[in-house]
């Protein structure tokens, strides 16, 4: 879909922002009359809570949005859902199903920007909240709300289905940490934006540096398997890909920054290799998959340098030659996508011997960089559910992986409490 804000003049502000106003009044009190007359039960119990406990039953909370705009709703101060009052205050368009988020910080020139949009009210979701809830990366948080800005029926309620579930599966009421550095199923992970990460890989270095992404494969392999794990440990960097990740940190109370994963880094790293004057080779996958995506880097970004390119399948017998090649091609960044624990035990066995800065093992990168397999739609990682997606284009191949292995990993995290293991 064309980003309609995206062309708009100054003319037309007026119009978009009343046509989204005029959809969100519809569709916001609609949903919220629904809700209302669901939970009226849940009202009752909680003022007779209130009165039990000689409290009001109702206070007044005073927010701001990104705009620094003051308003204002009523919550319940005793019983269960005290935050359901909220849906009077949706009925009424004080507040929106979808709007202006809240909980942004915005530079000076951004707000500038959204303040064309004033009058759309402050929402209970948004686009920003939604992609960084589940890990997504944001560059341009004011565009992201200009298309919002925009939407369409179905995408208004589009929004208001991933939001609700957003928030159910990756927000709580527990205040989460942010530390650089943390445990988890005992194995050490970096707690880095994308752009950190990105940083981290192309800068000099005395020695090469190594990098790896662990997911919920990764935490059950290393259940069965100790030399992963010491392996992953002896990285340089470790970080965070996935949903699944992203739930058993909120478990030992961690915020992950950012879903850092190998494919939503390429396209970043190639830029900063470009404006750097770096580098890279690609070593893995099967004969031809790793040409292929030479191939289609090149034709996206025609200025960037691949000095070499090799498949993933050879014998250990032959991995001093492959070594030098790489050594030999001066090459900056190596990534390495031969599924782990193969790539990880390869990195580590290796590495002293490799000259260049930063070598990452990439997994199954080469296959969706290649065309072989398509990336999961937007919607799908927004839910944190790329995971059914690989399952759909790969049934037999990825059924024990994510049919069973994703229940066994949510009882090691929840049941186990495996997620809080230390080093």
């Amino acid at each position: 879909m064309v980003n309609k804000s995206l062309q708009l003049t100054g003319e037309n502000y007026s119009r978009v922002v009343s046509e989204y106003c005029d959809l969100g009044n519809i569709i916001d009190r609609f949903l919220s009359a629904v809700a209302l007359i669901a939970v009226s039960p849940i009202f009752l119990i909680n003022i007779i809570c209130a009165k039990l406990l000689l409290k009001p039953s109702v206070k007044l909370v005073e927010s701001r949005d990104c705009l620094n705009r003051k308003f204002h709703y009523y919550v319940f101060s005793a019983g269960i859902l005290k935050r359901s009052l909220m849906l009077t205050a949706i009925w009424s368009r004080k507040v929106g199903l979808c709007g202006m988020p809240t909980h942004l910080s915005l530079t000076r020139l951004q707000k500038d920007t959204l303040r064309k949009f004033k009058h759309v009210p402050v929402g209970v979701f948004d686009l920003v909240s939604l992609k960084r809830a589940s890990g997504l990366v944001v560059e341009a948080p004011e565009l992201l709300l200009k298309n919002q800005f925009s939407h369409s029926f179905s995408q208004y309620l589009g929004l208001v289905f991933k939001g609700a579930f957003n928030k159910l599966i990756f927000r709580g009421d527990k205040v989460l940490g942010t530390p650089n550095l943390y445990s988890l199923f005992g194995l050490k992970v970096n707690n880095v934006s994308m752009k950190d990460a990105v940083s981290w890989a192309t800068d000099k270095s005395a020695v090469c540096k190594l990098g790896c992404f662990i997911n919920v494969n990764s935490i059950n392999l290393i259940s069965k398997n100790a030399q992963l794990t010491h392996d992953i440990n002896h990285c340089d960097r470790v970080f965070a890909d996935g949903s699944g990740v992203r739930l058993a940190a909120k478990k030992i109370g961690v915020a992950v920054k950012e879903n850092v994963n190998g494919t939503d880094m390429l396209p970043h790293l190639c830029q900063a290799m470009i404006k750097k004057g770096l580098s890279i080779y690609l070593l893995g996958a099967q004969e031809g998959v790793a040409v292929q995506m030479a191939n289609n880097l090149k034709a996206k970004y025609p200025t960037i340098k691949i000095v070499g390119v090799r498949n993933g399948y050879f014998s250990e017998n032959n991995a001093t030659a492959i070594v030098e090649d790489i050594n030999a091609s001066k090459a900056d960044i190596l990534l390495v996508g031969m599924g782990s624990p193969v790539q990880e035990n390869w990195l580590n066995t290796h590495g002293p011997s490799l000259k260049c800065r930063t070598a990452l093992a990439v997994g199954g990168l080469f296959d969706f960089y290649s065309g072989k397999i398509p990336r999961a739609p937007i919607w799908m990682r927004e839910l944190g559910l790329e995971w059914v997606w690989r399952l759909i284009q790969e049934p037999s191949a990825k059924f024990r992986r994510y049919v069973i292995g994703n229940p066994l990993f949510l009882f090691r995290t929840f049941v186990l409490n495996h997620a809080a293991k230390e080093l």
